[in-house]
């Protein structure tokens, strides 16, 4: 899957404890990593859903649901799912940490920003790959 968008924008970055980007460098189990995702949205829009699917090995911090900074966490098996009565026009980032839990290559899943009732406004961040040592 690549990235697209209509209307809104989303990128996904994953950064190790030191503060570098995953892809520049390998994880290890047991570290704390955050994940930051970014939406632009081109108008105000009402009723956003953001489904961040995670990779096998990463477990979330915060395991329950419930309202943080204006918006609706929801940590599922394979996914947290955010929810906004209403997204501003403008930039907009959501960090979540996870733990990192078994060692292997993994492939992190896409990250999809949608409008409940208008789904013609949809953007998506690509999958990325990387290294638990």
């Amino acid at each position: 899957v690549q990235n697209s968008r209509s209307g809104m924008t989303i990128t996904k970055e994953i950064f190790s404890p030191s503060g570098s980007k995953i892809g520049d460098v390998s994880l290890q189990v047991g570290e704390r990593v955050k994940v930051r995702l970014t939406i632009t949205a081109d108008r105000d829009y009402d009723f956003v859903q953001v489904t961040d699917k995670r990779a096998a090995c990463l477990e979330p911090v915060g395991q329950l649901s419930g309202f943080h900074w204006g918006y609706y966490c929801a940590p599922r098996d394979n996914a947290t799912n955010y929810y906004f009565d209403c997204l501003s026009k403008g930039k907009h980032v959501v960090v979540s940490e996870y733990y990192v839990d078994r060692a292997g290559v993994y492939q992190n899943g896409i990250c999809t920003v949608q409008c409940a009732y208008s789904p013609e406004f949809i953007a998506r961040a690509a999958a990325q790959v990387f290294t638990v040592k």
